[in-house]
């Protein structure tokens, strides 16, 4: 029988690719690393291991760990001969006419050092307890949401912020309030250790004066060593406001700058249209181009909705004949408030779009960020556990000098959900840390607030993978931000199983 199992220092092939590092093609399971010895230990199956089972192929799979072993009958026979403490001796007795006692005795010590087979519960403990306490101890300030303004010239019909639910009035942040934020982040920079700010809005373009200050007082601070080196300083905008000043500092100040372009034209303006209900496709593709050709690289933001998921190969088709990015993520839309306007989205259908979109961009070397926050853990087997760092290492400043752990609510109710101010932390000075901000009890519950720390994900096969979703989504649709976010979960749950099988195949070729 062929066995297929996991194990190190194997790089894999595709750019990028899905494949953990890990991966082999073992004809009979059989290693240096993988002696059984003489001694008959009492085992019984991880609460962790997960059979998974295709066209006649069964695949062991460890939720926190995310070992897998592939192969025929044996696995689904050990599986469910371990469900309960048995002697090994007595397993291989009971199955060794079957598939050869060595094989048996070669599978078990398999599953046994990939932590799928355990002598007590207590080593399932040590496991999840090891991973609970990193990221837990994982709220160090690191990215900073940064906007400028709250104002756009838009009027997306999926947009969170605009939501007519809000009635917000627009409003632009003042040099001295950019100044204060800057600084506290630079201070709590150095506490992390590393850093990413995120310049967003509204459109930070329609805030020319503070968005320019602030890239180059960035660099500033950086050049003074002031701030550490910043990991990332990202912009993302619609394109339609880029002129010569906007070039002149981008290229100044370097940062990454993400354009929201939906796909084509026709695709494009069904949901992304200005204030007077017009397409808006010309004025982002122009200011695309304006960046493209002026060598700065610009990323895609895309969204999908329910006007264009349906149309995923004319999407990507665009993406990589016509718009050419090095790199680009599709966005999945957030429910507005009282949760209208995206409840008819088929998340089930999105994500089959989704990998397919993938697989395509893959190939054409184009880096598509939404997937890869699935991949890259499954690939370097380390659990995930923050998708969104509103849960334990953000902050977000508002226009009006106020920070909160997630720009999503926005203009919901300033006080309550963006409760500290930016002065109140400037006031600190040198002193201040993360600890001051995850004292105030709102960003304390979010620092909490992760897969491994909620009952329902518990037993989840693609708790290893989710990061938890969106907070804010599973608040406005589900009441609380401790109820999951099924649009990832059904993200989550397609994804890994498209992994687990992408790595099969790709093992079998090789």
């Amino acid at each position: 029988m062929t066995i297929l199992q996991t194990s190190t220092n194997q790089t894999p092939k595709g750019n990028p690719s899905t494949r953990p590092r890990n991966g082999k093609y073992n004809p009979e399971l059989a290693s240096s690393n993988n002696s059984y010895e003489d001694r008959s230990p009492i085992l019984q199956r991880s609460q962790f291991a997960r059979l998974l089972q295709r066209d006649g192929v069964n695949c062991l799979f460890h939720t926190i760990n995310l070992q897998m072993v592939f192969g025929g009958p044996i696995l689904r026979d050990l599986f469910e001969a371990f469900e309960k403490s048995t002697p090994t001796q007595a397993v291989i007795d009971q199955f060794s006419e079957i598939h050869t006692a060595d094989l048996v005795k070669r599978v078990i010590a398999d599953l046994s050092q990939s932590g799928l087979l355990v002598q007590n519960a207590n080593a399932d403990v040590s496991v999840y307890r090891k991973e609970y306490d990193k990221a837990i101890s994982q709220y160090r300030i690191q990215l900073m949401y940064f906007l400028p303004t709250t104002a756009c010239n838009f009027r997306c019909t999926y947009c969170f912020v605009e939501d007519e639910g809000r009635h917000q009035k627009p409003c632009f942040m003042d040099i001295p309030t950019a100044e204060m934020a800057l600084t506290t982040f630079a201070r709590l920079n150095k506490e992390a250790g590393h850093g990413t700010v995120i310049f967003y809005g509204g459109e930070p373009l329609l805030n020319p004066q503070t968005t320019f200050y602030s890239l180059r007082r960035l660099r500033q601070l950086e050049a003074e060593s002031q701030i550490l080196p910043m990991d990332r300083v990202s912009l993302l905008t619609n394109g339609s406001l880029v002129d010569e000043e906007t070039i002149r500092v981008f290229k100044e100040t370097r940062p990454t700058v993400s354009v929201s372009i939906d796909g084509p034209q026709r695709l494009h303006d069904a949901a992304r249209v200005d204030e007077h209900g017009r397409g808006t496709f010309a004025a982002a593709l122009k200011g695309y181009r304006w960046l493209q050709d002026a060598g700065l690289k610009p990323g895609i933001s895309c969204t999908l909705s329910t006007a264009t998921i349906e149309h995923m190969d004319e999407i990507v088709d665009f993406i990589i004949s016509d718009l050419k990015p090095s790199g680009m993520g599709f966005n999945l839309p957030l429910p507005q408030t009282g949760n209208k306007g995206n409840s008819d989205f088929d998340h089930e259908f999105g994500v089959e779009q989704l990998i397919k979109a993938f697989v395509r961009l893959r190939e054409a070397g184009i880096y598509e960020d939404r997937m890869m926050r699935r991949v890259r853990p499954f690939k370097s087997q380390q659990l995930h556990c923050k998708d969104c760092m509103g849960v334990g290492g953000q902050i977000v400043v508002t226009p009006a000098g106020r920070v909160g752990p997630c720009q999503a609510y926005l203009g919901v109710d300033d006080e309550k959900y963006f409760p500290l101010t930016v002065a109140e932390l400037a006031a600190k000075g040198e002193q201040i840390s993360a600890a001051d901000i995850y004292s105030n009890p709102r960003f304390g519950e979010w620092c909490h607030r992760f897969p491994l720390n909620m009952k329902e994900c518990a037993d989840c096969v693609a708790i290893s993978v989710c990061g938890g979703g969106c907070p804010y989504a599973a608040d406005v649709t589900a009441g609380s931000i401790w109820q999951i976010d099924e649009r990832v979960c059904h993200q989550a749950e397609n994804i890994l199983q498209w992994m687990i099988w992408d790595t099969y195949e790709h093992m079998q070729a090789s």
